[in-house]
């Protein structure tokens, strides 16, 4: 049998793969809070840790959450690469109600049982006049089923919070959500995620204080 001319050949193109990469916003502008208010801002500390971390890296879409520790810096972030910014309450922080604004201290003291219950039996968990861990789960995995459909083959930044990067990484890694406690959740630190066409999803890095293009 003779060989295919060059001209005849097939080239084999290798399916487009998806890089996500999760962000957790830097320091805000109020120290030691267990979970801050939407408007709190970015402090200078997390602003120059947000820039530091983004300063060489490049992507197509840029989504975060609508509060202004993450919003504020992604809207500017995304207008720099000149790619879509994509603000999703989806990716908002757990509700913790009437926790919100308060420190682990003074959380403690008030609840102490109920504390201890968000980070041993976290599925059951819900703040006093806040939002169920189990309906947070559910619109967390609804934006992240539409990002793994919407931009196949692309380079995604999500810029978020510790717990909604947690609850990616228990539906990527088919992982229970208390086992995603144990991942360390550092301002300004990188979560890199590998789609492959066939579904698969690999953790490439994590706790990264700044990436590559690649």
């Amino acid at each position: 049998m003779s060989e295919l001319s060059p001209e005849l050949e097939v080239k084999l193109i290798e399916p487009p793969m998806t890089t996500i990469d999760l962000l957790r916003h830097g320091e805000v502008a109020t120290p030691a809070l267990f979970s801050a208010p939407d408007n709190e801002p970015l402090g200078m500390s997390g602003w120059k840790q947000l820039t530091l971390a983004t300063q060489h890296a490049e992507w197509d879409v840029v989504y975060s959450s609508p509060t202004r520790r993450c919003h504020d810096f992604a809207r500017l972030l995304a207008q720099r690469l000149n790619a879509p910014f994509i603000p999703d309450p989806r990716l908002c922080e757990l509700n913790f109600g009437a926790w919100i604004g308060l420190s682990q201290q003074e959380i403690f003291e008030r609840d102490p049982e109920l504390l201890q219950q968000y980070y041993l039996q976290p599925r059951r968990f819900k703040a006093p006049d806040g939002e169920s861990m189990e309906a947070f789960m559910y619109r967390v995995d609804a934006i992240w089923q539409e990002i793994l459909v919407n931009h196949t083959g692309k380079r995604v930044l999500i810029l978020t919070h510790a717990a909604v990067m947690r609850v990616i990484l228990s539906k990527a890694l088919d992982l229970l959500y208390q086992k995603a406690l144990r991942f360390e959740m550092g301002h300004a630190q990188f979560t890199r995620l590998r789609v492959y066409p066939d579904g698969e999803i690999s953790l490439l890095g994590h706790g990264l204080s700044h990436i590559g293009t690649k």
